[in-house]
């Protein structure tokens, strides 16, 4: 399921991107689109059958290759915007509108056969993918026509021609015949491999049975919601649905232990493996095309541009994140402490893997009581053995701070209903107390985010090797950063989807993305107004029209008026005091 969640997102993205009418503004203004498939209506199907899926796929690989055939063929003296970029910005709108509707159905169709289909489709066009890439008679008259043209193209074409040149050379179209061979049947392994690694998780069906005493502590919709056997057990899959609500609030620390061990050993054996080769096709495929890891090969193109980059950020957040993460470890040791003390259970005075999420959650749930204790002068006291409609729910008896008299009790459901007005005249919730209930969005913060940052550093470490460990060296960042030991026998890199989903050498991207982000919430939409239409016209011209055209970095800035900074991340993460935009004046 980890890899459905990495790998539909990345598929719905392609929809969302060519559902509507992809275009491509280049030279004199002219509007490409997906010819043979964009129309003014929405023509996307997902009820393809195995067979038409596999002949689709057969005729968009026919279409963009007679495109590719064109252009090479094109005579050298000959060439122009028309004959060569035109073409090519075509074939790629074609294909990006085209292939999501063959590729995507193998992480959502209910059917097997489809998904198997979808599955060989994205093989093929896989593959497709790496041919086309190494089209060296394309890439000659690219650069030929950069040497005859290149000051005659509109910015955007001219951006365009740089980096199908640029993706070139990182092809190796540059070097030599032999060389370039080597690399293409790398690359066919690698797209295979990881193909096959996440096929491996979308078909992941392992169950687990617990008995209703071992699932003490779980919503009585939940337990229902449960396929039981004849001995009257119940059938627990490793799905999201499943898994996070019985790791949140299942009271039995052994049936956590148990769901924890199976999670992080999916398809443990064949994708370790599968994962463990990808790492040393990668380093090879770097080596060969002259950088000194995958790490920095991937990363070339990106806004962090090399490894070492992603290093210091990573270890600024930790600096900044580490004591708020042991105070934060400390006090869910506590938590268990109690909790074991008043269940009855043998206190070993470690954290777990699977105590985290249990008791993470039960810090968001004090987090909200005690906003409300401040600001109300109040005092909860948990009642002991009280009458309950189920033993998730907890009864407190609330006593006034200063005089220690009981005003009246509640009940806390662990299914709390949203308060967003006041029950009496519809008056808005006042901005103090609103202020105080988005401030305790930070609980955990530091654990969450130190987490992270372990997954990202053990991305960074398993590519900046020739070859590694993956169960180990997850392990020791695991201990090292976070102080949570990995359960033995398990890998979590083999249910680690992005690193073989297209994020490898980049998980990093998810905390870089952020600290951009809230620099530019804090600093222009909450500075001028969330909803200020103004604001968010000049974000959709700045940053979104722009796209691909506009280095990120530089788009950052225009809409920034300055350097981007993470000032206003530390503060979303509730890491400092105060937030001082620059350039407020």
């Amino acid at each position: 399921m980890f890899a459905l969640g990495i790998s539909v997102t990345r598929a719905l993205r392609r929809v969302v991107l060519s559902s509507s009418k992809l275009k491509m503004t280049l030279q004199n203004g002219s509007d490409t689109s997906a010819r043979s498939t964009a129309d003014q209506n929405n023509n996307l199907r997902w009820d393809l059958t195995p067979e038409e899926i596999r002949h689709q796929t057969q005729r968009l690989i026919q279409r963009i290759k007679q495109a590719y055939d064109s252009v090479g063929s094109v005579d050298i003296g000959k060439v122009c915007f028309e004959n060569t970029l035109q073409v090519i910005a075509d074939a790629k709108a074609d294909y990006a509108a085209s292939r999501h509707v063959l590729d995507f159905p193998q992480y959502v169709s209910p059917c097997k056969e489809v998904r198997l289909a979808s599955t060989e489709a994205d093989k093929r066009l896989s593959d497709f993918d790496v041919e086309v890439s190494m089209r060296v008679d394309v890439f000659q008259r690219l650069t030929a026509l950069q040497e005859k043209q290149s000051g005659d193209l509109l910015p955007e074409s001219e951006r365009f021609l740089r980096r199908l040149i640029k993706l070139g050379k990182r092809n190796g179209l540059h070097l030599s015949k032999d060389i370039q061979e080597e690399i293409k049947s790398i690359s066919k392994q690698i797209s295979e491999l990881s193909i096959d690694f996440n096929q491996n998780l979308n078909e992941e069906n392992t169950m687990l049975l617990f008995s209703q005493q071992e699932l003490v502590g779980l919503a009585e919709s939940y337990v229902n919601g449960l396929e039981e056997t004849e001995d009257g057990r119940y059938k627990v899959t490793l799905a999201y649905p499943h898994y996070f609500p019985l790791m949140k609030r299942c009271h039995v620390p052994e049936t956590r232990r148990k769901m924890e061990m199976a999670f992080h050993s999916r398809c443990k054996d064949v994708n370790t493996a599968i994962l463990e080769q990808l790492i040393e096709l990668r380093a090879r495929l770097a080596k060969l095309l002259g950088f000194s890891s995958h790490a920095n090969y991937v990363l070339e193109m990106t806004m962090a541009k090399n490894s070492e980059n992603v290093a210091q950020f990573l270890d600024e957040l930790y600096k900044r994140l580490r004591p708020v993460g042991e105070q934060e470890r400390h006090y869910l040791l506590s938590l268990k402490r109690a909790d074991c003390e008043r269940r009855g259970l043998e206190f070993d005075g470690q954290l777990h893997a699977w105590d985290m999420p249990y008791y993470m959650n039960q810090v968001v749930t004090e987090g909200l009581l005690n906003i409300y204790q401040d600001l109300l002068g109040l005092r909860f006291q948990q009642m002991e053995d009280a009458h309950v409609w189920h033993d998730s729910v907890k009864l407190y008896s609330v006593l006034d701070s200063v005089t220690g008299e009981e005003i009246g009790q509640f009940y806390l459901d662990l299914h709390p209903r949203r308060m967003s007005r006041h029950y009496k005249d519809g008056s808005p919730i006042p901005d103090d107390l609103l202020d105080k209930l988005i401030a305790s969005r930070v609980a955990n913060t530091g654990l969450m985010n130190l987490r992270q940052i372990v997954l990202s550093k053990a991305d960074q470490t398993l590519h900046t090797k020739d070859r590694a460990d993956t169960a180990a060296e997850f392990a020791k960042h695991s201990k090292d950063i976070l102080g949570i030991p990995a359960t033995p026998g398990t890998n979590m890199t083999a249910s680690f989807s992005h690193l073989a989903g297209g994020y490898d050498g980049q998980y990093y991207s998810y905390l870089w993305s952020e600290v951009y982000s809230m620099d530019i919430f804090f600093s222009r939409f909450k500075k001028e107004g969330i909803l200020n239409p103004k604001v968010g016209r000049e974000y959709r011209r700045v940053l979104l029209e722009a796209g691909g055209s506009v280095d990120g970095v530089d788009m950052l800035k225009t809409f920034l008026g300055r350097e981007p900074c993470q000032d206003a991340f530390f503060q979303c993460k509730g890491l400092t005091q105060t937030f001082t935009e620059q350039n407020s004046q």
